[in-house]
């Protein structure tokens, strides 16, 4: 038992250093993947303890900034899964706020958007962390979430997984604003009734911010749905009542240009 509790603590220590230097210079990044360090990490993820799981899956978003551990990481049997894992149930707000980020470094590679839309609970974690996280959680979750609404396989499963309601809801937060108004137009290629719903509130009732965001993404809706979708959006009462009133309603601020 103690000869386990000392290998445990020696392997913690492990993540801190290799969290260090892959900080620091890209070389050290090359080196520690090309020395295993990723599987060792991947195991951490596991870890009890708090501080563990937040040095490994911070090593592994460092380590993620060179595009061939890219490759490394997805590669790795589970470890998608095992960041994904504490991306829901990381033990602190830092795991989870890592986790996060550390997808969103994955996503850059178009061909790894696809894995992890279709990994078990993915987006749902993101969705739950851009809904109730902490400023810096949910901007990742955000950024993540846009460049995965950039794949086109991906638009039915971020509907079906609930990640188009949580950027719906979001779309009146500052702090996240951006990224989730352009996850939504990346969406709105693909007409989505649930969508509209969900926009159609905003515009009625939400901030001069969220409405500003959703009449932009109401905007994408109507140019990539064709004739029958603008017909049904300029048939909304609603739609019409905010065009005439919604601006002026809100300090006569004016839509941005797209």
């Amino acid at each position: 038992m103690a000869f386990m509790a000392r290998r445990q603590r020696i392997l913690e220590n492990a993540a801190r250093e290799l969290r260090i230097m892959a900080k620091i210079r890209k070389e050290n990044r090359k080196l520690i993947a090309e020395e295993g360090g990723i599987p060792l990490l991947c195991h951490l993820l596991h870890s009890k303890n708090g501080k563990a799981q937040e040095n490994a899956v911070t090593a592994l978003l460092n380590l993620s900034i060179q595009y061939e551990n890219k490759r490394r990481i997805m590669e790795e049997a589970r470890c998608l899964s095992s960041i994904v894992e504490v991306l829901r149930r990381g033990l602190t707000a830092e795991v989870r706020e890592n986790a996060a980020a550390a997808l969103f470094s994955l996503s850059a590679v178009h061909d790894y958007k696809k894995k992890i839309v279709e990994e078990a609970g993915g987006l749902e974690g993101l969705a739950e962390l851009l809904r109730k996280g902490r400023p810096r959680e949910r901007k990742d979750a955000a950024m993540a979430l846009f460049n995965l609404a950039t794949h086109p396989e991906s638009w039915r499963r971020m509907v079906d997984s609930g990640a188009m309601r949580a950027l719906l809801g979001a779309l009146e937060d500052d702090d996240v604003a951006e990224e989730v108004a352009g996850a939504v137009e990346m969406l709105a290629r693909e007409p989505v009734v649930a969508g509209m719903v969900g926009l159609a509130g905003i515009m009625r009732a939400g901030s001069s911010r969220g409405r500003e965001n959703a009449a932009a993404a109401l905007h994408e809706i109507c140019r990539s749905g064709g004739k029958v979708m603008a017909e049904r959006v300029a048939r909304s009462g609603w739609y019409r009542q905010w065009l005439w009133q919604g601006p002026r309603g809100q300090g006569g601020r004016r839509l941005r240009s797209r």
